[in-house]
């Protein structure tokens, strides 16, 4: 301690070392991390006491407001196939042929025969459709690209056309796969899952504001029914089974009811008790949406392919547009069981009742596998088993 000075007691000029001049060591500032921990700890302990509470007993305010943003629904996909490209722009997103609809759909964005003499066989495909039905969309759109350049710094060269064959109203836009600049196109996942809904939220709440509060619990009751994985189904997964449906917000309660008329959950007096796959079915069925009805009517438990090999008899074919297709199936059946295999468009055609092989593919919800990994065997004195 003796060698330790204060910074404060300067030297008298005759004491000055030059090699010692600057040669001192901060003071030490001893500050007690273990209890700046618990603080921290206890705030959020206090938080979250007071959330449960507002989630059980039904607060009219709730302690953190909901979003106000505008709500916008963003899908993308890609292909690689020149013909696919062409009949994308050509008939697809001009609804050209297409049952129902009458008038051809214009489409805006580039120059039409521009846009044709650049086209590479990679493209991309998106769905735009927002929650609210008084959004321009074509503004929507235009305003969206010019974000999405200034994001990537492409220049593309895009079409777009919104679609009123359904009864929410959404608009469809093709990326070509190669920029006005020469530059090839692509865009990271973590963009497309995060960055460009955002985007989209925020040019919608920018063109009509943000959302009501009669808007927000609407949208909150439609969650209620989703045939999907919600911010409810999160909640109840943590909670201690059989649940005590007294106990629960009305949103909860009202959950576990849906859930129990689509046989994902059962009930006894006042205790629901979740299925032991409602998370997976749930989850599966948000990204391939005809899941759950297959699941409902099946003779046998259904399951998604999770990867690997297999080998059986095609029970049925799920097929949706050729060019707009990213859920696509088949379901193999076995003695015990279905397996539910999404294909990325499926163009093989009079596959039920047929033998096929998948050797080495992806599974899961991430992974569609192609078309081309689907193998016609002989039927013929063939084992139809499943080979994981």
């Amino acid at each position: 301690m003796a060698d330790i000075k204060s910074i404060f007691n300067h030297p008298q000029k005759n004491q000055l070392d030059d090699e010692k001049l600057f040669n001192w060591k901060r003071p030490f500032h001893s500050k007690n991390d273990a209890d700046y921990l618990n603080s921290l700890l206890k705030q959020k302990k206090h938080k979250r006491e007071l959330h449960n509470q507002s989630e059980h007993f039904g607060s009219q305010k709730p302690l953190f407001p909901a979003n106000k943003n505008q709500r916008v629904v963003f899908k993308m996909s890609y292909g690689k196939s020149s013909a696919t490209h062409s009949r994308y722009i050509k008939l697809y997103m001009p609804q050209i042929g297409k049952e129902g609809v009458e008038e051809k759909q214009e489409l805006f964005g580039c120059d039409f025969e521009d846009y044709k003499k650049h086209m590479v066989p990679l493209h991309f495909k998106c769905i735009i459709s927002p929650e609210s039905q008084d959004i321009d969309l074509q503004l929507l759109g235009k305003t969206f690209i010019k974000h999405l350049e200034h994001l990537t710094g492409y220049e593309f060269y895009w079409l777009g056309a919104v679609h009123t064959d359904t009864d929410h109203h959404h608009l469809h836009i093709a990326i070509n796969g190669k920029d006005k600049n020469g530059r090839k196109v692509r865009f990271p996942k973590d963009m497309i899952k995060s960055t460009i809904r955002e985007c989209l939220s925020n040019i919608a709440t920018s063109m009509i504001g943000e959302r009501s509060q009669k808007e927000i619990d609407l949208s909150k009751k439609s969650i209620i029914t989703a045939k999907r994985w919600t911010t409810l189904d999160t909640q109840l997964k943590n909670m201690e089974s059989p649940i005590y449906i007294k106990a629960l917000q009305p949103s909860l309660a009202n959950r576990l009811q849906f859930l129990s008329s689509i046989g994902l959950a059962k009930h006894e007096d006042y205790y629901y008790t979740l299925s032991s796959d409602y998370e997976n079915v749930l989850r599966t069925t948000g990204r391939y949406n005809l899941f759950l009805e297959e699941y409902l009517k099946s003779d046998l438990p259904l399951k998604l392919f999770e990867g690997g090999s297999i080998v059986g008899k095609v029970d049925k074919v799920v097929s949706f547009d050729k060019d707009e297709s990213w859920n696509d199936a088949i379901i193999i059946r076995t003695e015990k069981e279905r397996i539910y295999i999404p294909i990325y468009q499926l163009h093989k055609e009079n596959l039920v009742g047929k033998t096929v092989s998948i050797k080495n593919a992806n599974g899961g919800t991430n992974r569609n596998i192609s078309d081309k990994d689907i193998h016609i065997v002989n039927n013929e004195n063939h084992d139809w088993s499943i080979e994981r």
